[in-house]
C-alpha cells in the first residue's frame, strides 16, 4: 500500500520485508501478472520474472519440450531456444535426462533446469524472487554466480531475498517493506 518506487536502468535494488508484506506482489505488479489496485506502474523493455522455478512445466512433455514451452511464455523465438538449448542443457546438468519425460525427474532436476532456463534470459528487468536456494548446495554456488553476472550487465535488476548477505554484495539499494 501506498509505495511511490523509481528504479534506474542498470540499478541493482534489493526488497527485503518480514513474509506478507508484499514483496513477492510488488515483483508481480512489476512484471505485469497483478495489476495495481490504485495508481500505475511504468516500465521499459523486456521483463523476465524468476519466480517459482517450473510454474508452467507439463510432466509429460521431456525436458527438451518444456525448454520450449518455458521460453515461448518468456517471449522467446523458436530459434533462440533452439540456439540456447545446448547451453541450458550443460549448465542444468540433467544430461540426457533432457529427452525424458519431466515426471521422470527428481524435485531438483526440475528446479535446475527451470533457473537454467531462466538464467539463459537476456531482459531489460530482471525479477528475481527469491530463487537463491536452488539444488543442492555446488549447483547453489554456480546459481549463485549466474545472477551476479546477470546483475553486471545493463539490466536493471530488482531481487527479493531473505539472504541479506548475498544482497548486500550484489545490491545498489535497498527497499524495506
Amino acid at each position: 500500500n501506498g509505495i511511490d518506487l523509481s528504479i534506474n536502468r542498470g540499478e541493482v535494488v534489493g526488497i527485503v520485508g518480514p513474509n506478507g508484506a508484499g514483496k513477492s506482489t510488488l515483483l508481480r505488479v512489476i512484471a505485469g501478472i497483478y495489476a495495481p489496485d490504485q495508481g500505475n506502474m511504468k516500465s521499459k523493455g523486456r521483463i523476465a520474472l524468476l519466480a517459482g522455478l517450473g510454474a508452467g512445466f507439463q510432466r509429460n512433455l521431456t525436458g527438451r519440450e518444456n525448454i520450449f514451452l518455458s521460453g515461448s511464455i518468456y517471449g522467446m523465438s523458436r530459434q533462440e531456444l533452439y540456439d540456447l538449448i545446448p547451453s541450458i542443457v550443460v549448465y542444468s546438468g540433467i544430461g540426457s535426462f533432457i529427452d525424458q519425460p519431466l515426471r521422470t525427474y527428481s524435485s531438483g532436476m526440475k528446479a535446475r533446469l527451470a533457473f537454467s532456463i531462466a538464467s539463459h534470459l537476456t531482459p531489460d528487468i530482471l525479477l528475481i524472487d527469491e530463487v537463491l536456494a536452488v539444488g543442492d548446495s555446488a549447483f547453489r554456488e554456480k546459481s549463485k554466480a549466474r545472477i551476479l553476472d546477470m546483475v553486471k550487465s545493463d539490466a536493471t535488476v530488482i531481487i527479493v531475498s531473505h539472504n541479506e548477505a548475498t544482497l548486500k554484495e550484489i545490491c545498489d539499494r535497498f527497499i524495506c517493506l
